[in-house]
């Protein structure tokens, strides 16, 4: 079994994702859904339906009375806090795990890749579009390749930093060279076995090369692989490859961003973190 095989294996180690937790993301993806229909599906998982009600009488929330009710919790709430709780509880445990490959202490990884979520809802806003709830799902799982390739890309980090460094490649494209995978396609990869809607795959596959996309190019990956660079001029979870990666400089103008507006989104970033922090214990 060559290297790229044990790559692509590697992934079944990872845990599969729960039955009742995909079934709940469906149905919030799905514009036609109600908030009964998610109850439906979640009411008899105690430890979400405990979650949820936990956080909607929060301070954070600051209601006069308490909510005992599931399905009254989700209509104060709404869909893109309840997924955010839903993959809060699916996968904080694999993305906090430390990613010696790419320089990423236990932890850094989570951020970075709650950071990129929060960024595209503060992009959606500022750019006065409606919501999706399938970028906050594509960015948080973003990086989820790295979880796989970490120990590979510590095996042979010298070769791709050569590569780098000496010949000018992006990192992702340095990983490509020296393994045969990068850590973006390895990611769509994952989000196709966990059988993820295809917008969500290509976001996930093509967050560093939006143009590579094709028919799969929209304002989702566009807005994903913005949402990646603004996070890491902040430094949150950029690891030893954050300085290692080009944006597509046709994005900004094609959204009408200017430099203040990133400014803008990256303050507001860090009170969202703050308020995540508060009620979901991510720190």
């Amino acid at each position: 079994m060559n290297r790229i095989e044990a790559i692509i294996r590697s992934i079944d180690r990872l845990p599969p994702l729960p039955a009742i937790i995909h079934q709940a993301l469906q149905r919030i993806n799905d514009p036609g859904s109600s908030a009964q229909d998610v109850v439906e599906i979640i009411q008899y998982d105690q430890g979400i339906t405990a979650q949820v009600l936990q956080v909607c009488n929060s301070a954070y929330f600051n209601l006069r009375r308490q909510v005992h009710s599931l399905k009254e919790a989700l209509v104060l709430l709404g869909f893109n806090t309840l997924m955010q709780i839903l993959l809060h509880n699916s996968f904080k445990g694999v993305l906090s795990h430390s990613c010696r490959g790419y320089d990423l202490d236990t932890g850094a990884l989570w951020k970075h890749s709650v950071s990129c979520a929060l960024l595209t809802e503060i992009l959606t806003r500022r750019l006065q579009r409606q919501p999706d709830s399938r970028l906050f799902t594509a960015a948080l799982l973003h990086d989820m390749g790295k979880v796989v390739l970490s120990a590979y890309v510590q095996e042979t980090f010298a070769a791709i930093k050569g590569l780098v460094r000496e010949q000018g490649y992006s990192f992702v494209a340095a990983e490509r060279e020296v393994l045969g995978i990068d850590h973006a396609e390895l990611g769509g990869l994952i989000a196709e076995k966990w059988a993820f809607p295809r917008a969500i795959i290509a976001a996930v596959r093509y967050h560093h090369t939006p143009w590579l996309s094709g028919e799969d190019c929209s304002d989702l990956v566009g807005l994903v692989h913005l949402a990646n660079c603004m996070a890491l001029l902040t430094g949150i979870g950029g690891g030893s490859d954050g300085l290692y990666y080009t944006g597509d400089p046709d994005l900004m103008e094609n959204f009408r961003l200017r430099e203040k507006d990133v400014e803008k989104c990256l303050t507001q970033l860090n009170d969202r973190l703050a308020a995540m922090e508060a009620w979901l214990e991510m720190g």
